[in-house]
């Protein structure tokens, strides 16, 4: 039975940053990982060798860019560095605590004005800007077929489901991917389905390996696999 899922994407978020753990914006700031988040980043690997891609992309940032390229490597395929897979810009915010947006004269997650626009900090990129990038890279991954990952980041993360499902932009932020975690998706060429979400790398590597008997319509494409 074909259900027109041609092509089956994993998004998966950075492993942990000291900008997770001490709460402040880094953005387009080239942060390291934590020893937690290089831990991390060897299981997240293992977790696209399991999903086995045909193509990986990835932000340019090397939280993001070092995990991709690890697990190219094993897969034997290249890595594209895409910039629209980059994280948000937060402007002046950047390398400040999260609390500075709730009680300083810069406020995040950006207000909107009357238009429900976004009104960004000085030197930041609105959420008008990060969805046309959204946008952008899903015209480029409708056309595809087979298994695509994306290496990226949590605001990034945000965006895209915001672009996908036209979510307001009073209410993505809320939604919360952790380090280390995927969202699956599939695409019949237009339209993109959330098949999961905050998939830990154990959560991906048993989806993408063992058959689920509860899953009548094979989403993950186990039986279809030759390795399966």
């Amino acid at each position: 039975m074909d259900f027109g899922m041609r092509q089956r994407i994993l998004v998966m978020r950075h492993p942990e940053t000291p900008a997770n753990t001490e709460h402040f914006f880094s953005g387009r700031r080239d942060v390291p990982l934590t020893p937690r988040g290089e831990r991390q980043r060897e299981r997240g690997a293992d977790a696209l060798v399991a999903f086995a891609p045909e193509r990986i992309r990835c932000s340019p940032l090397s939280r993001c860019r070092n995990l991709a390229e690890e697990a190219g490597e094993r897969l034997g395929i290249p890595v594209r560095v895409d910039d629209d897979l980059v994280e948000l810009d937060f402007g002046e915010l950047e390398g400040t605590r999260f609390e500075a947006s709730n009680s300083g004269p810069t406020q995040f997650p950006w207000p909107l004005d009357e238009h429900g626009h976004s009104l960004p900090a000085p030197g930041a990129e609105s959420f008008e800007h990060a969805t046309a990038r959204a946008n952008h890279l899903m015209d480029e991954l409708r056309p595809l077929a087979g298994r695509t990952a994306l290496v990226t980041h949590g605001g990034f993360s945000r965006i895209l489901i915001a672009a996908m499902y036209d979510v307001p932009y009073d209410r993505f932020w809320n939604v919360h991917l952790a380090n280390v975690c995927s969202a699956y998706y599939t695409c019949n060429g237009k339209s993109f389905y959330l098949g999961g979400f905050n998939l830990t790398p154990d959560e991906v590597i048993e989806r993408s390996t063992k058959p689920n008997p509860y899953d009548l319509r094979d989403i993950w494409g186990v039986a279809e696999r030759k390795d399966a």
